[in-house]
């Protein structure tokens, strides 16, 4: 996924537990969801033992026009549970995508919050080189400021044996 940098910036920019927060919606639109569509379910189950009562009840009594007023009073009635265990579908469909869309997130933020470890680890390398190296100069330094105050020192030694002698002649 090609992203631009205010892409990169947007996902930045979002807190580390919004995927979560994406994903427990989600999670509540499916159950929400499956509780319509049990609720749908029960309906027609409902509208069906009903439906079936009814034609129980008109087979001893044999009236064909009793028959034709509910068959038609039912068919309105089962659409309402079919209705509802189809909403309850969809809105199950709709939660599953949010909380895929939820752990698409989430896996853009670690690549990009690993993409920034790993670029903070360089920087970090780059200035521990950089330490290594004004230490070593520095060391270099040292030893050549030792040189130096040996070789003082020896001069002082040098002179203070050719002053010396003389001094005390005069």
């Amino acid at each position: 996924m090609n992203q631009g940098p205010e892409e990169n910036n947007i996902l930045y920019s979002l807190p580390t537990n919004t995927a979560d927060k994406i994903d427990f919606f989600g999670s509540m639109i499916v159950n929400i969801g499956n509780i319509i569509t049990v609720l749908g379910i029960a309906v027609e189950g409902q509208e069906v033992e009903e439906v079936e009562e009814v034609e129980e009840g008109e087979e001893g009594s044999g009236g064909g026009t009793n028959r034709e007023k509910n068959a038609s009073t039912s068919d309105s009635e089962s659409d309402a549970g079919f209705i509802l265990a189809l909403i309850g579908s969809i809105m199950v469909t709709i939660g599953d995508l949010v909380s895929s869309g939820a752990t698409a997130l989430a896996i853009e933020q670690t690549a990009l919050l690993e993409k920034k470890a790993e670029e903070e680890a360089k920087e970090q390398s780059k200035k521990m080189k950089k330490m290594e190296k004004q230490i070593n100069s520095l060391h270099q330094d040292m030893k050549s400021l030792i040189y130096i105050t040996e070789s003082l020192k020896r001069e002082v030694i040098v002179l203070q044996n050719f002053i010396y002698p003389h001094f005390y002649q005069q």
